[in-house]
């Protein structure tokens, strides 16, 4: 799961914000979910925008790796440290693209 949680300020986020970081750090390495599959897991379907928006500010990207979200039809939505970025850091992981740009979705969590 990487870095231990005890030492940052959960409590500092709104509750549905926290339950997405909770949720969002159990994508195993090498792996993707999307927005909408997180709004659901979280049981909240269609939901999806705020899963992003929780995401977007998320105040821990290096303890929550929140990279490893990805849109529905794999491409890759948005991060805070830029496309390139995401992009590097889930090829990094493993994960392939195919020419168009987006997410092979056979690691889909």
């Amino acid at each position: 799961m990487g870095f231990p949680l005890n030492n940052i300020a959960l409590e500092r986020l709104y509750d549905f914000q926290k339950k997405v970081l909770l949720l969002e750090r159990q994508i195993p390495y090498g792996q993707v979910s999307t927005y909408g599959k997180l709004a659901h897991k979280l049981g909240h379907p269609g939901a999806a925008r705020a899963v992003g928006t929780a995401l977007a500010r998320n105040p821990f990207p290096i303890i929550i790796p929140c990279h490893r979200t990805i849109r529905s039809d794999g491409s890759l939505g948005g991060f805070g440290g830029g496309l390139k970025l995401k992009r590097q850091l889930l090829e990094l992981e493993g994960v392939r693209f195919d020419k168009k740009g987006r997410v092979v979705m056979d690691k889909v969590w």
